[in-house]
């Protein structure tokens, strides 16, 4: 049985990046200055307006017009819509703000991670706030701990039964969730359902060491999952397994599968950890 390649582990290791002091305001040309690298990064140079709407948003707020930031004034000053606008007709600025949320939390997992700013919009509002990233509390690195990403489970020929398999996915994100194993976010990874994607690809763009996928299907009051484990670095399926169920309750049904998943792939992911941290003990004492 194939394991998790002990680089496919180690590289998202790092050291802490050292955050500045957390109370100091921040300074408008330090904004614009992290603005720019935001806005030519790998993530949001290809998204024109939500380009134009970040630059737009940040800087009212630099200017002292956050409290400005309505769907009414983006529209118009982003989105080129008439002064006859309605919100309550057209959604276009919260559909592009939520994407917006969602770029920025991708670039700050992935290549802006060690950046000191962030750009963060709260929920419920246009307005962006800026703040500094934590300082590091310990130069220690965790070689234990690592990050994985749960794609959307597939129901195949059963769309009726979409929800059991939305429902498994959930239910696998929270098993897995603990104090070693981080698992990137539901929204983040729902992008990438039922794409044929290279796994290595999908890997590289959340920043991750190993991909968990599966499909479910159903007949009757049998039920089949199949689950797998691969290695985001080499694309190497490490594990799979197959649970033919009697559908006795959907919660429980669902419960059962989740931790009998989680279990399999702990162990993995386990393993996979502790030859990384040999690796690095034997490397040390060379």
């Amino acid at each position: 049985m194939n394991r998790l390649a002990p680089h496919a582990v180690s590289k998202l290791v790092s050291l802490p990046a050292k955050g500045l002091d957390a109370s100091a305001p921040l300074k408008p040309d330090l904004v614009q200055k992290h603005l720019d690298k935001v806005l030519v990064s790998a993530e949001m140079c290809r998204s024109k307006k939500l380009c134009q709407f970040l630059r737009f948003t940040v800087d009212e707020v630099l200017q002292g017009h956050g409290s400005e930031l309505k769907e009414y004034a983006i529209a118009i000053g982003v989105f080129r819509r008439g002064r006859e606008f309605d919100p309550g007709a057209d959604p276009i600025v919260r559909v592009q703000a939520r994407r917006l949320r969602a770029k920025l939390e991708r670039y700050y997992q992935n290549e802006g991670r060690d950046e000191p700013v962030r750009i963060e919009y709260p929920v419920g509002s246009y307005s962006p706030v800026f703040t500094r990233a934590r300082p590091a509390i310990s130069e220690k690195v965790d070689l234990a701990i690592q990050k994985i990403a749960i794609l959307p489970f597939l129901s195949l020929g059963m769309a009726d039964y979409a929800y059991f398999s939305d429902g498994l996915t959930e239910d696998l994100v929270h098993a897995l969730s603990s104090s070693t194993v981080r698992v990137v976010g539901r929204v983040s990874c729902s992008e990438f359902k039922g794409l044929a994607l290279d796994i290595r690809k999908i890997g590289e763009h959340l920043g991750v060491c190993a991909i968990v996928s599966g499909s479910v299907r159903m007949e009757g009051t049998r039920l089949r999952v199949m689950a797998q484990l691969v290695d985001s670095a080499t694309g190497i399926n490490v594990w799979s397994g197959v649970f033919d169920r009697e559908l006795d309750g959907i919660l429980a049904t669902q419960a059962r599968i989740s931790q009998e998943i989680a279990a399999a792939v702990q162990c993995q992911l386990a393993r996979a950890a502790g030859e990384t941290v040999s690796m690095a003990a034997g490397s040390a004492g060379t």
